[in-house]
């Protein structure tokens, strides 16, 4: 089975953005971005797009999909 990594934080890093900006952005509180980052939870779908269109990338740049360790 495959999961989804999540290249929200890596790109934000890469971005002139930061996570405070995020939180105002979206109205989400600091443990929602790192969770967002760490791929613990996940934006909505207007979120992502949103994020994509932020960050200058496909929506399907934001997570990669790797097979879960058995």
């Amino acid at each position: 089975m495959k999961k989804l990594k999540s290249n929200i934080g890596e790109l934000l890093d890469q971005s002139p953005y930061k996570r405070k900006y995020l939180m105002q952005r979206y109205g989400k509180s600091a443990n929602t971005i790192s969770n967002w980052c760490r791929g613990k939870s996940y934006p909505s779908p207007p979120e992502l797009y949103d994020l994509a269109e932020l960050f200058g990338v496909m929506v399907d740049d934001l997570y990669a999909r790797v097979k879960e360790e058995e």
